[in-house]
């Protein structure tokens, strides 16, 4: 599926304007996406899950993540819309 989707650039981007400020470069968002096609071919989605957790030191239960996960993966269009502002993040929903 190469070539759809956004540029590494354009991630980059829309990642650091949700956040609201400079959080990612395009070269560790390279290096992220590196470590986690690593993590997938070693583990699997759950390995992909862990590793994105530990670099990112994400605030969240790894449960929700994988709820949010598989809610994008059924629309992925549900992402972009994250990545461009249209929709917020859901929070504490399905909590374990």
């Amino acid at each position: 599926m190469a070539g759809k989707g956004p540029s590494v650039k354009q991630m980059t981007e829309m990642i650091n304007n949700m956040m609201g400020q400079r959080v990612l470069t395009e070269q560790q968002l390279n290096q992220i996406l590196a470590g986690a096609k690593r993590a997938n071919e070693r583990g699997g989605m759950s390995a992909v899950l862990d590793y994105l957790m530990k670099v990112t030191q994400a605030d969240v239960e790894k449960g929700e993540l994988q709820d949010f996960a598989k809610d994008v993966q059924r629309n992925p269009q549900l992402g972009m819309d994250l990545l461009e502002g249209k929709r917020k993040v859901p929070r504490g929903r399905n909590r374990r």
